[in-house]
């Protein structure tokens, strides 16, 4: 668990390519020949971290999401939480982007960020279905996923969080208003 956490802050300080397993290993104070041995490569260890901080991200949203209220209640929480957990976590936002940087460059990389891209989608569509039952949750994931991503690669070059938070408002509320929308749609006779 050191190691990945150790591996997770070098690649959102230094970025995939300056994080070597040397500077990890003494990140996580631990010696090269250890972290070889759970770790073979670099890009297993990027998975992990990504893998890690996803379902950490996912595990605290589930766990602080309201079971009762409305569905608009429900949907406002998860937008808080979305921001909270995702969007203004600037070291998720960042390692998400340098994730995919890393991916665009790497043939091995490519196959774990569509694994990681899957698993994504799969987990916002439990929250689509349980939030606005009857909702399409391909459509939906979709729109979160583009959503998501655009407003997590643009908060680390923000300077007036206000205004970025305001955007992310109305943004989040026009989902909100399609999911809402879908899942009548679909409930309805």
């Amino acid at each position: 668990m050191r190691i990945v956490a150790a591996a997770f802050e070098c690649f959102c300080e230094f970025g995939y390519e300056k994080s070597s397993m040397k500077r990890i290993a003494a990140r996580a104070g631990v010696s090269q020949p250890l972290l070889h041995h759970h770790f073979d490569t670099k890009e297993r260890l990027l998975q992990s971290a990504i893998g890690k901080m996803a379902a950490d991200i996912f595990s605290t949203a589930f766990d602080q999401l309201p079971q009762r209220g409305s569905v608009v209640e429900r949907l406002d929480a998860a937008k808080e939480l979305l921001y909270a957990l995702f969007v203004n976590n600037l070291h998720a936002a960042s390692f998400t982007v340098e994730f995919a940087a890393a991916a665009n460059h790497n043939e091995s990389l490519k196959q774990a960020y569509f694994d990681y891209q899957q698993t994504q989608r799969r987990n916002v569509a439990r929250f689509i279905e349980d939030l606005a039952p009857g909702a399409e949750t391909d459509l939906s994931s979709g729109l979160i996923e583009t959503f998501l991503l655009g407003m997590a690669m643009r908060r680390p070059f923000t300077n007036d969080e206000t205004a970025f938070r305001a955007e992310f408002d109305v943004h989040a509320q026009l989902l909100i208003n399609h999911l809402i929308a879908r899942g009548t749609e679909h409930s309805a006779p």
